[in-house]
């Protein structure tokens, strides 16, 4: 069985993009490098081929978003015989240390689906401001910037699910891994960079990710009954719509009980 595979989804990411493969060729665990890109404007797909040759390189002729991008990179691991595969966002970097230090924690623990090393700001001054939120006991999500997951548990639970448009899908997968009996941890002695800057957001697109696709996301936990999620869901829409000043959420929840069919039928296949 072969190694790591580290998949990277590339989209106009220029200014990342030598650190972030880098650090994946600088790995004191050697690993290969699986890239999509997803149709980038910037030149991304060139300055891969020419500076990381050693890279499988893919160039999509469209942009399939992160979910679908990523399937297509874990499916090639499943296909070539990889014992794990590392999701490394664009806009992320490792240690030389990181892979050897989570692939030695998940042979001794191969309960966990996932394991992510601290997930830090650039210079490695602090928590991403994200990732501070998780970091509690039992940890149930994390975010995908730095996901290592061994062969058996992507076999068990499968690929990232289509019906998220954006958003959620890290979050969908790390709760069909606990309903599937799996655990989800941190490697505190594993460190890693995520930097990702907090920019003002135009508060639709807020209401977007935290309600609509929040909601989106506990509607399709399996560790829930579904009537109790959506109960859960009408609460969270009143609660928001208030917080917000908008109604946004609003038209959100009609476009979620239209969804009800899609979100059974996919909560059946997670199983």
């Amino acid at each position: 069985m072969n190694g790591v595979l580290v998949i990277i989804v590339t989209f106009n990411g220029m200014k990342w993009l030598d650190r972030c493969l880098g650090s994946v060729r600088a790995s004191e665990l050697p690993a290969d490098l699986y890239v999509w890109d997803n149709d980038s404007t910037d030149g991304s797909a060139d300055f891969v081929q020419a500076r990381f040759p050693e890279a499988k390189l893919v160039r999509s002729a469209e942009n399939l978003g992160f979910a679908e991008a990523n399937n297509k990179g874990m499916q090639y691991a499943l296909d070539k015989g990889y014992g794990y595969v590392y999701l490394l966002n664009q806009d992320a970097w490792i240690e030389p240390s990181t892979l050897g230090t989570l692939v030695a924690e998940s042979e001794a623990h191969p309960e966990f689906a996932v394991l992510s090393p601290l997930q830090m700001t650039d210079g490695f001054e602090k928590l991403d401001k994200q990732f501070g939120r998780i970091m509690k006991e039992p940890v149930k999500r994390v975010m995908a910037a730095h996901w290592l997951v061994p062969r058996a548990a992507l076999e068990r639970i499968g690929l990232f699910s289509g019906l998220f448009p954006i958003y959620g899908n890290d979050d969908n997968w790390c709760d069909r891994a606990r309903y599937h009996g799996f655990k989800i941890g941190i490697v505190p002695a594993a460190r890693a960079v995520h930097d990702r800057a907090y920019r003002e957001e135009p508060k639709e697109k807020v209401i977007f990710r935290n309600y609509y696709m929040g909601s989106l996301v506990r509607l399709c936990d399996i560790n829930r009954p579904l009537w109790e999620r959506f109960l859960f869901v009408c609460l969270f829409t009143a609660v928001k719509s208030v917080k917000y000043g908008s109604i946004l959420p609003c038209k959100h929840f009609r476009a979620l009980v239209r969804m009800l069919p899609e979100i059974r039928q996919a909560r059946q296949a997670f199983r």
